[in-house]
């Protein structure tokens, strides 16, 4: 493996054009990680993620909020109402710079301002079009509005988020955007690779939907093939059901039997034997390997009893160090904090530190998600403001001075240093 630091980003000299709102900008923030020239194309109010919290020191500001900085760390920012003809003849100009669009309009929102793909294919034929919609660009759903608990509902997430019979618990954030905008780089990057071979654009497709099913491990199969449903028994087994298990200052997951493997429950054992768990040697003997008897009551109360009492007097750090060099499966259950304080990222370099001179401190984000031997990658530079680089796109773009002044001041786009001169 190269130990040199990496020279060269692997997407340079991609241009990207994003226009999406809640949805697809982690997309384009893929795409900048990687060296990807990206220009943001927001409306001249505002994307509506900057009022989207939290805020940096709790203080609400269109500049200060945290998702905002975090997706659209790196990318170049125009904003532009393209509902104007003249905005949307810029928008078209930017079509013509750009090697790949990225938007998340409703089903024939681009169509009806006369902007589909195939008029921006005449602008581009390289053009790569994708777009990230609730159930995609066909189908009977085709115009249903969406939101992330619908899009994990009916994408099947939600109800394997359950166990038993108990309520479906919805993941934090919106889990099922992300997927979506995950499968929609991988689409985008396989489209550029052949545009590049080929010099044709094309439409990519992406449903959240659909995106959201392809997550579901093998519960599809499962459901298909032995008519067995995947949803969480993780409170039906000792062992299994008591994976969370509360401690000293927060919970522990512990996994003493995994697919029906006996010798994690034996391993399991000895720890607690090891550590001279009151009662530990109630959790021994073959009835144990048993699924059934581990759903018994009394499997139940022994094993609450025996460990959970043992937990309880413990920390997480303890608990973690100790069971591990037994070889126990168990981890803490992370929070915020304690993520950030963990010494493995820290030792690789994880977190990355952006300082923001408009609000005096540093931000602090999470770092690649994967490392190339040979390529480069970043978390890329302070978060624009509004219309911060609208001037310079424009003027990449051939405008002249008199014309971006006109353009800010009937309101087709917004100039960032025209607020307090015009």
């Amino acid at each position: 493996m190269n130990q040199e630091e990496p020279k060269d980003f692997a997407l340079e000299g991609v241009k990207v054009l994003d226009i999406t709102g809640e949805v697809g900008l982690y997309t384009a923030k893929l795409f900048i990680g990687l060296g990807a020239d990206v220009i943001y194309v927001e409306p001249i109010d505002g994307s509506p993620v900057r009022e989207m919290g939290p805020f940096h020191k709790d203080r609400p500001d269109r500049e200060g909020g945290l998702q905002f900085l975090y997706y659209n760390a790196g990318k170049r920012a125009i904003a532009l109402d393209v509902n104007r003809p003249k905005g949307r003849e810029i928008f078209l100009k930017l079509c013509g710079w750009a090697d790949l669009l990225l938007e998340s309009f409703s089903p024939g929102y681009l169509d009806k301002l006369d902007l589909s793909h195939r008029k921006l294919n005449e602008v581009n034929t390289k053009l790569v079009h994708t777009a990230i919609t609730p159930f995609g660009s066909t189908g009977p759903y085709r115009d249903y509005p969406t939101s992330d608990m619908v899009s994990a509902a009916l994408g099947g997430f939600l109800y394997l988020g359950g166990t038993g019979n108990r309520k479906s618990v919805r993941a934090p954030d919106n889990q099922s955007y992300r997927m979506a905008e995950a499968h929609a780089a991988v689409g985008s990057i396989a489209a550029l690779f052949h545009a590049g071979n080929t010099g044709e654009g094309q439409f990519v497709d992406i449903s959240i939907q659909e995106s959201v099913a392809t997550a579901l491990e093998n519960a599809i199969q499962y459901q298909d093939l032995e008519g067995v449903c995947r949803r969480g028994h993780s409170m039906e087994e000792a062992g299994v059901g008591f994976g969370l298990v509360p401690c000293k200052d927060g919970y522990v997951c512990v996994a003493a039997v995994a697919w029906g493997n006996s010798h994690m429950w034996d391993t399991f054992v000895n720890w607690m034997k090891d550590i001279r768990a009151e009662g530990a040697e109630l959790l021994e003997g073959e009835k144990w390997y048993s699924p059934e008897y581990r759903r018994t009551d009394e499997a139940f109360e022994i094993y609450e009893r025996v460990v959970g009492e043992y937990m309880k007097k413990h920390d997480m750090a303890s608990l973690y160090e100790d069971g591990q060099e037994h070889r126990v499966a168990i981890t803490p259950v992370a929070d915020g904090k304690s993520l950030w304080a963990n010494p493995h990222f820290h030792e690789r370099g994880f977190w990355e530190s952006v300082y923001h001179e408009n609000l005096d401190g540093d931000i602090i984000f999470p770092g690649a998600p994967y490392r190339l031997g040979e390529c480069r990658w970043q978390v890329g530079e302070v978060a624009p403001t509004l219309g911060q680089h609208t001037r310079e796109i424009l003027e990449n773009l051939e405008y002249t001075e008199d014309e971006i002044e006109t353009l800010h001041k009937e309101g087709v786009v917004y100039v960032e240093e025209f607020e307090e001169t015009i």
